[in-house]
C-alpha cells in the first residue's frame, strides 16, 4: 500500500501505542503473580463477598483476554524489524473484529472495577454470572448435554451472595438482571476520559465491521469509486490509517485504565 506522509505517521503511531502496550502480555502470558489479590485490599472484600465468583479472576481473565485480542492485532499489523524498518499490512474488517475483541474486554474490566461502592463491584459481578449460566444453559440444550446443577440452583445462589452482600431481597432479581456489552461500554466509557458516546462509537464501530455491516464499511472506511453501472457504484475500500490508530488509541487507553484499577483495587492500602 502506498501511504501519504500524513498516513504514514498515523501508521507510525498504532506501532508506538501497540509497543506501549506490549509489558502487558508479558503480565498475562506468564506466571506474573500480578492476578494475586493483596489481604486487606478492595478486591480481597469483593471477592469475599462474591465467593465462589471472585471478582478478581472474572476481572484479569477479562483483561488477558483483551491483551490476547490486542496481541494478535499486532501480529497482523507489523511484520519483524528488518533493516531498520517493519512492514505494514492494513485489513479492512478482521483488524477491527480484534480490537473490539481487545475494547469490550477491557471496558468490563473497566466497568466491574471502576464503580466505588463495595456493593455495585459485587452486583455487576454477580450480574455477569447470571448471563453466564443462561448463556451456558443454551450451549448445552444444543449439544444435548445436561447442566450438572439445574438453573434455579444456580440462579439461588446467586441471590443468596448479592443479599448477603447488602441487596434488598426485593431488589435481587433487578440486581441480578444479565447486563449487555452496550451498557458495559457505556459506562465503563463514563469513568474514562473519553466519556460513554465515544466509548460506544468505538466499540459500534468496530462491531459493524465485525459483522459486515454495510453502515459501518461506508462510514468508517475509505472508499475509491472506479465504476458506475446505472445507480451502482462499484467501489474500492480500503482501510484509514486515521480511523485505525483512533480506534487503536482508544483500545489502549481502556486497556491501561482496568489494568490501574486492578492494581489498585489488588492493593492494600492500609
Amino acid at each position: 500500500m502506498t501511504t501519504t506522509t500524513e498516513e504514514d505517521q498515523f501508521l507510525r503511531r498504532i506501532l508506538a501505542l501497540l509497543d506501549s502496550a506490549r509489558p502487558y502480555e508479558s503480565l498475562t502470558q506468564s506466571d506474573s503473580k500480578q492476578w494475586q489479590v493483596q489481604p486487606g485490599s478492595a478486591l480481597a472484600g469483593d471477592d469475599a463477598k462474591t465467593d465462589p465468583y471472585q471478582v478478581s479472576h472474572n476481572v484479569w481473565n477479562a483483561l488477558s483476554v483483551a491483551v490476547d485480542h490486542l496481541h494478535c492485532f499486532r501480529s497482523t499489523f507489523a511484520g519483524d524489524p528488518q533493516d531498520n524498518s517493519v512492514s505494514v499490512t492494513l485489513h479492512t474488517h478482521g483488524q477491527y473484529s480484534l480490537l473490539r475483541g481487545a475494547f469490550e474486554n477491557s471496558a468490563r474490566a473497566v466497568w466491574m472495577l471502576g464503580p466505588a461502592q463495595r456493593l455495585v463491584r459485587v452486583q455487576r459481578r454477580l450480574r455477569m454470572q447470571a448471563g453466564e449460566h443462561k448463556h451456558a444453559d443454551s450451549m448445552a440444550a444444543l449439544l444435548k448435554q445436561q447442566p450438572r446443577r439445574p438453573l434455579e440452583v444456580r440462579m439461588q445462589q446467586l441471590t443468596d451472595l448479592v443479599v448477603t452482600a447488602g441487596t434488598a431481597p426485593a431488589d435481587a432479581k433487578k440486581a441480578l438482571k444479565p447486563t449487555t456489552y452496550s451498557e458495559i461500554v457505556r459506562e465503563a466509557g463514563a469513568l474514562t476520559p473519553m466519556g460513554s458516546d465515544q466509548a460506544e462509537v468505538v466499540w459500534s464501530s468496530c462491531s459493524s465491521l465485525a459483522h459486515g455491516d454495510m453502515h459501518g464499511t461506508l462510514s468508517v472506511l475509505e472508499r475509491n469509486i472506479v465504476d458506475t453501472q446505472g445507480r451502482v457504484n462499484l467501489t474500492q475500500i480500503t482501510s484509514s490509517p486515521k480511523v485505525l490508530f483512533w480506534a487503536t488509541d482508544r483500545t489502549v487507553a481502556m486497556l491501561q485504565r482496568g489494568f490501574d484499577l486492578f492494581e489498585e483495587r489488588a492493593t492494600c492500602h492500609r
